[in-house]
């Protein structure tokens, strides 16, 4: 389940990395933004600052990173 969102923030272009706690963490393409998801069984975190706010499913995980995609896109 994880993989599939790996997979679309490959394609994105998004940092990921894997944790020492061996979660995955997808990180924003901008320094300027504070968001981290963390997987977290077949679930994932949205963190800001540092902070958990929600828990999302693989495809609101995905949804969550494609208008991040948008957004970071239209600033170019």
């Amino acid at each position: 389940m994880e993989k599939t969102v790996l997979k679309e923030a490959k394609r994105l272009k998004f940092l990921y990395q894997l944790s020492q706690e061996n979660n995955w963490n997808i990180l924003p393409k901008c320094p300027k933004e504070t968001w981290k998801l963390t997987e977290a069984d077949s679930r994932w975190i949205l963190s800001i600052k540092n902070i958990p706010q929600l828990y999302l499913n693989s495809e609101e995980a995905i949804a969550f990173l494609a208008v991040r995609a948008r957004v970071f896109g239209d600033r170019k």
